[in-house]
């Protein structure tokens, strides 16, 4: 046992939240509640112009003999009110289906009854009949030509960039998204009054909604086959599923302008690769002992190992290893040039390389053998979300899974891709942690920013620069890359310095404002000549060590390749590391107690920019901080769950030992919490795309418990609290780096809250520190409508800087009738 371990952290108070937020109407809406009967003729005009402009499609369809679309579906454009969209937007009252949330206000929808439900309820709202108030805030009915508006609202930037080309006799490969919104209530509690009948009407909309999730799925399928083949299996979301498809022209036009669910239609990924050289180091004597037989497994997701590797075949299970790999059963990682997974996994066992590891070396764990990519680094199975999720359930024993797998380009920016999403929805339903890079740049493509002007780093604020999927996801460990050392000599030069962000590493912000990267590690860099031509290379003093696979020769490790790669399995390392430790304990804990370990480099700890956040995410981890303490440092946490519309207090003491006006040093305080939730993909925003979110909110320095406790529970075991807020309004806050608003941080522009990942921390004077410190969990109410627990991790920490006072055991001793151990 360490001598400074982390300590748990008592959930004291449990109620409902006082939430805020919400408003009026926007004045569009009241002049439309104002106007009844003017607004109900404009929309039941459009109404039915659009079912007109529909019937003239559906018969010129049906001379062209193209595939067959049901008569009571009408595809439809609205534009409603913006406050009404987000976490609770339902149309199904107006018998509309959203099948995609647009940007300001717009929806892309459904009429699943030949518009009768909306013209009803458009009557309904001249006549100011009960039910009808939503018609006030359905600003319009877009109507028109299909062809000039759908294609740039469903199509992904590559493809509509090609869209004027697409020959009709041509065969497409493509990933199309279908959507599916029909979320289940909550389970009736069957010991409740009335409960037995309640629930037998549950079951039977169980079993309604898998019956139509099945017609919509064969309506799919039958229409791709019109045109094409279905290339993969379906996978499955909570509000849509996807597939691979090969289509013809003709197919891929109809696709998009007519089929009412798509709403999303993208080219495959293609997979970046890590930079390399020809430069390979000497062999070193180190003497390699197996794992402990009980040790976890980690899961190598990447181009197979190498796996009678002397640096490696100890931590194979070989009767685990397994090929996803079309057409191959050879898990032999046969990349050329030292290959690329026996390098990833050389790193998740090796974090600081072969040659600064004490010999003999006992591995800490096992590494599976999982290969989807071919000898050129490419994904020949290509739909990536199909193959993830089949790889999570042949490995239901694996916790964790490095992924340095990414697209050559940028993430998406409306919604969650298939393949982010799916990891997402498989961590949450399976608690397991996925660990993602950021994604690289090629040499090119710096060359060409610098070559017009654009310097390391800023070309680095370009679109294109920023993080590729699936490095976007939500509950995924994300990691990009630094420098690991200065460079300079007579004709060339580092792009960057040690600990400054390597110039092939993608950066953030993520997707809805992410925290992206969540954290980084050293994953090599790049130099630039000083002379005119501004070529760009890799540098073997630049480079990271690795395991190399010597299939085609070489050594058996090296400084040749570098990329955003090999930062990842760096940190897989640090989250296999806390699972040894925490085997019972949700992953969301691992999550939590790496960047709660995290440190932005230099004077950014202290004064982080978003600029630094972006490069950086939380900094570096490291396994000291992650995972012990000191006398100067201690760490409480704690695992839970917890249901929407619920709050969870905490709070620590702090001993009046501690409490000394006289004392001038600085103390610092982090707070992590970590959780995961339902996704769906259709909609936009955090708060949209997760079932259920959470944030956490602090007590004020000057606040008691009671008071914090009073503020933050509206009602405590059915009794409702009261607070002063004029009296609140007057304490000071501590000085939060981030904060749960954009415009109240430190940092401009940034929320914490948009993550779900959210780390904070503040440096105060001992002096200042309160008595108690008190914390409050708070979920918040999704799309969700079962009230599904969710689980989280929350860490706190506090630490003296730049003096040598012994805090652990005070503060533990402080606290100890309370926590336990």
């Amino acid at each position: 046992m360490d001598q400074f371990p982390h300590l748990n952290f008592v959930q004291k108070v449990s109620g409902k939240p006082r939430l805020f937020g919400g408003g009026d109407l926007d004045e569009r809406s009241k002049e439309n509640q104002n106007n009844r009967s003017q607004h109900s003729s404009f929309l039941d005009s459009k109404s039915n112009n659009l079912e007109s402009e529909w019937n003239e499609t559906l018969q010129k369809r049906a001379k062209k003999n193209l595939a067959p679309l049901s008569d009571d579906v009408v595809p439809v454009f609205l534009r409603i009110d913006p406050n009404l969209t987000g976490i609770g937007l339902d149309l199904h009252p107006l018998g509309i289906e959203i099948i995609s949330e647009e940007d300001d206000g717009f929806i892309l929808g459904a009429s699943l009854d030949s518009l009768r439900s909306l013209k009803d309820k458009i009557s309904d709202f001249a006549k100011s009949k009960s039910g009808s108030g939503l018609v006030a805030q359905l600003w319009d009915i877009r109507l028109g030509n299909r062809e000039e508006w759908i294609p740039k609202r469903i199509l992904s930037k590559e493809l509509l960039d090609k869209w004027n080309q697409i020959d009709d006799t041509k065969i497409y490969k493509l990933e199309v998204s279908i959507a599916f919104d029909n979320p289940l209530r909550k389970e009736p509690d069957v010991s409740k009054k009335g409960g037995p009948r309640r629930l037998e009407r549950y079951r039977a909309e169980v079993n309604q909604r898998e019956q139509r999730l099945l017609d919509r799925e064969n309506h799919f399928e039958n229409f791709i086959k019109q045109y094409g083949t279905l290339d993969s299996g379906l996978v499955h979301l909570e509000d849509s599923f996807g597939a691979e498809v090969s289509i013809t022209g003709l197919g891929l036009k109809d696709l998009v302008f007519n089929y009412p669910f798509v709403f999303e239609v993208a080219l495959p990924e293609k997979i970046d690769s890590p930079e390399e050289i020809d430069n390979s180091d000497f062999d070193f004597d180190l003497e390699v002992l197996a794992p402990d037989p009980d040790s976890i497994e980690v899961g190598v997701i990447d181009s197979g190992i190498m796996e009678d590797h002397k640096y490696i075949s100890s931590a194979i299970i070989t009767a685990n290893s397994k090929c996803y790999v079309t057409g191959k059963t050879s898990k032999v990682d046969s990349v050329a040039g030292g290959g690329h997974g026996t390098r990833v996994a050389g790193a998740i066992l090796y974090p600081k390389g072969v040659t600064l590891t004490e010999t003999p070396y006992k591995l800490p764990f096992f590494v599976r053998n999982l290969r989807i990519l071919d000898g050129d680094k490419a994904l020949v199975t290509k739909y990536p979300a199909d193959i993830i999720t089949k790889i999570v359930s042949e490995n239901a024993d694996c916790k964790i899974f490095n992924h340095s797998i990414n697209s050559t380009k940028p993430f998406r920016l409306k919604h969650m891709s298939a393949w982010a999403a799916t990891i997402d929805s498989l961590i949450h339903a399976n608690d397991i942690l996925f660990v993602l890079s950021s994604g690289n740049l090629t040499k090119d493509i710096i060359r060409y920013f610098i070559t017009r002007g654009t310097d390391y780093p800023d070309f680095l604020n370009n679109p294109f620069c920023r993080i590729a999927n699936p490095g976007q996801s939500s509950f995924g460990l994300t990691v990009g890359s630094v420098n690991h050392s200065d460079f300079e000599d007579q004709y060339w030069k580092g792009l960057g310095g040690q600990n400054e962000i390597s110039a092939f590493s993608r950066i953030g912000l993520g997707i809805w404002n992410h925290i992206k990267p969540d954290v980084v590690e050293h994953g090599g860099g790049l130099v630039i000549s000083k002379g005119a031509g501004a070529s760009v290379k890799e540098n073997q003093s630049t480079s990271t060590e690795t395991i190399r696979s010597t299939l085609h020769g070489g050594n058996a490790f090296g400084r040749d390749s570098v990329g955003t790669s090999y930062a990842a399995p760096r940190v897989t390392h640090i989250a296999a590391q806390l699972k040894k430790l925490y085997p019972e304990e949700n992953c969301n804990l691992v999550r939590a107690l790496i960047v709660q370990g995290a440190r932005l480099p230099g004077s950014y700890f202290a004064l982080p920019t978003l600029q630094s956040i972006k490069h950086f995410g939380y900094g570096f981890p490291s396994l000291e901080r992650v995972t012990n303490n000191s006398e100067q440092r201690i760490s409480y946490y704690n695992t839970a769950s917890i249901s929407s519309e619920e709050a969870h207090l905490y709070s620590l003491k702090i001993p009046e030992a501690l409490l000394n006006p006289a004392d001038e040093y600085d103390v610092l305080i982090e707070v992590t919490l970590a959780f995961t939730a339902k996704v769906r993909r259709t909609r936009q925003k955090t708060s949209s795309y997760l079932g259920t979110w959470l944030d956490w909110i602090s007590s004020k320095q000057d606040e008691t418990f009671v008071g914090f406790r009073d503020y933050v529970m509206k009602e405590i075991e059915g009794n409702l609290t009261s607070y002063d807020k004029d009296a609140r309004k007057k304490m000071r806050s501590f000085g939060w780096k981030i904060r749960e608003k954009s415009d109240l941080g430190e940092i401009e522009g940034i929320s914490r809250n948009n993550s779900s990942l959210q780390k904070d921390w503040a440096i105060i004077k001992a002096h200042e520190m309160p008595k108690e410190f008190s914390f409050a969990v708070r979920a918040h109410k999704g799309w969700d409508k079962s009230f599904e627990e969710i689980p989280y991790a929350i860490t706190l920490s506090i630490e003296v800087l730049g003096s040598t006072l012994p805090i652990y055991d005070l503060i533990k001793v402080e606290n100890e009738s309370e926590i336990e151990t």
